[in-house]
């Protein structure tokens, strides 16, 4: 004789799953009631992994180094970055090195490369209308935008330093750490594709002040 499905006593009752009568067969189907239940919860898990890696992918900045010669409609020369990626970039921190030695401003890379002098008479004289900058680090740059960090104007009165900053452009070379909206975060040379995936960005060896002296 079976039991019965439900058992009574004076203050509970108590449910019995149904039973085939067979251990084994009660058994083969209560191990595949858990195999199911298992491989369900793995399908849940790879596809919310899936979905997220989509968002990301879909969010995914690239930052590249800007070297332009003819920036403004070619009245300008301009070094900076871009954001070639398909998301938002939160840059960090920028380093800019010249023949591979850090430079700490603006200034200080017209200085290497191209002659500039160090009082401001020699700057009026060497670059009449002198040279913008702007600073880059903690701000964010929308898919496909650029900013620059120096901009030098030319003149025909004054040809020297734009002439000799545009043959220089190629020993320039970078180092940027930036992060995407979800806060995955690059380190990056903005010259390759090449990218290290770090936690957080670092805090620069050689920060770079493009305002500085």
């Amino acid at each position: 004789m079976s039991e019965p499905p439900v058992t009574t006593a004076s203050d509970e009752v108590h449910a019995h799953a149904h039973k085939t009568g067979r251990p084994r067969l009660d058994l083969v189907i209560a191990l595949s009631a858990i195999f199911i239940s298992a491989v369900s919860l793995v399908v849940a898990i790879e596809h919310g992994r899936t979905e997220r890696d989509l968002v990301a992918a879909n969010s995914w900045p690239f930052l590249r180094a800007m070297l332009n010669i003819s920036y403004n409609d070619g009245r300008d020369i301009a070094i900076g970055v871009s954001n070639g990626g398909v998301g938002p970039a939160k840059l960090k921190s920028l380093e800019i090195f010249y023949e591979g030695v850090p430079v700490s401003s603006a200034r200080d890379l017209l200085r290497r490369c191209c002659g500039l002098g160090t009082t401001p008479d020699a700057i009026s004289r060497q670059l009449p209308d002198r040279f913008n900058w702007s600073i880059v680090d903690d701000t964010v740059l929308r898919p496909g935008e650029d900013a620059a960090v120096i901009q030098v104007h030319r003149l025909k009165s004054a040809p020297e330093i734009p002439d000799q900053l545009s043959a220089s452009l190629l020993k320039l070379s970078f180092r940027a750490c930036y992060c995407s909206v979800f806060d995955e975060c690059w380190l990056g040379d903005l010259r390759s594709t090449r990218t290290r995936r770090v936690r957080q960005c670092p805090a620069p060896q050689h920060p770079f002040d493009a305002g500085g002296p």
